[in-house]
């Protein structure tokens, strides 16, 4: 057992030594330049004048991107479909790369937060027991955290695209009623609410180029709710979806989900200020009612004190 214990500052020396060896390779890697193609270029033509390599430009964001997107490369063969996608989708990364970077700052956080939390634990003295807990506690939530912010970032992403979903109805079915197809309204109603709805503007923009390159307008639209992942866009689709197969008129279809999505909004908001008075019990019962009656009863309580005393 103190065997074990006496190897807490080797192990302090080992998570040091891989982060110096992670950065050392992460900056070799970054620093080399190679064109894949110039170099198969220069495989296939051996008899002739090797091509010099054309000198690249990349922001800092580009490389470190590809850096991790090479040491996690997608190797699933159901990454259509993995939970790790879809959160990365609903949070609004949809780069090729945006994988690797989650990969990487989950490795980054295995690595650095038990670091941290060995060496100011073993400065500060504590026991070993408590180095090692803190050990176990720094992996855990290193390997949590990651997906943990990743998750609040599409909880807040699905909450603006519910709030910015009703204007967007309102004014695809005037859109719609006023002669335009559903794929010129689409196209119409996201340039004009870049500024004011724009992450639904932004999703509805790649739908209309989906369907510009030639992709199906039902799959289209089930590309639409996997990238957004909330109920209201759903439900939206799918009444669109069976519009388009059923010959039912978009705009009808299309007011009729509205005001089915201005009614829940309202119901949502209705149930939130129900549960305003039980929120306030306990702020008030703990600490506005004890300073009130302190307020007035204290003097009371002074008098009777001192005549008592």
């Amino acid at each position: 057992m103190s065997i074990l214990f006496n190897t807490i500052p080797v192990s302090i020396g080992l998570f040091s030594g891989i982060s110096v060896l992670f950065i050392f390779f992460s900056v070799y890697w970054l620093i080399k330049d190679e064109d894949p193609i110039i170099e198969r270029l220069n495989k296939i033509s051996p008899n002739y004048r090797p091509l010099k390599k054309k000198v690249r430009k990349k922001t800092l964001k580009q490389l470190i991107s590809n850096f991790f997107s090479q040491i996690f490369p997608k190797t699933e063969d159901n990454w259509e479909k993995s939970k790790i996608r879809s959160d990365l989708l609903k949070a609004g990364y949809r780069t090729p790369e945006a994988f690797g970077i989650f990969m990487g700052s989950r490795l980054i956080s295995l690595i650095m937060l038990p670091t941290i939390i060995i060496f100011f634990l073993h400065i500060k003295d504590f026991t070993h027991q408590q180095q090692i807990a803190g050990l176990f506690v720094g992996l855990v939530v290193g390997f949590i955290l990651p997906g943990y912010i990743l998750e609040k970032k599409v909880i807040s992403r699905g909450y603006k695209l519910s709030k910015e979903l009703p204007d967007v109805l309102d004014l695809l079915v005037i859109a719609v009623e006023s002669g335009l197809g559903l794929d010129a309204s689409v196209k119409r109603v996201a340039r004009e609410l870049i500024h004011s709805s724009p992450i639904l503007a932004e999703e509805l923009t790649l739908m209309s180029i989906e369907m510009k390159v030639g992709i199906p307008r039902d799959k289209a639209l089930k590309n639409l709710s996997d990238r957004c992942g909330t109920d209201e866009i759903n439900s939206m689709t799918a009444t669109l979806i069976q519009s388009d197969r059923f010959g039912v008129g978009v705009g009808r279809a299309l007011r009729v989900h509205s005001e089915e999505v201005r009614t829940k909004r309202r119901q949502q908001l209705e149930e939130q200020a129900a549960k305003i008075p039980l929120k306030l019990l306990f702020p008030v019962l703990f600490l506005i009612f004890p300073a009130i009656m302190a307020v007035m009863a204290g003097p009371a309580v002074i008098k009777i004190m001192d005549s008592m005393f």
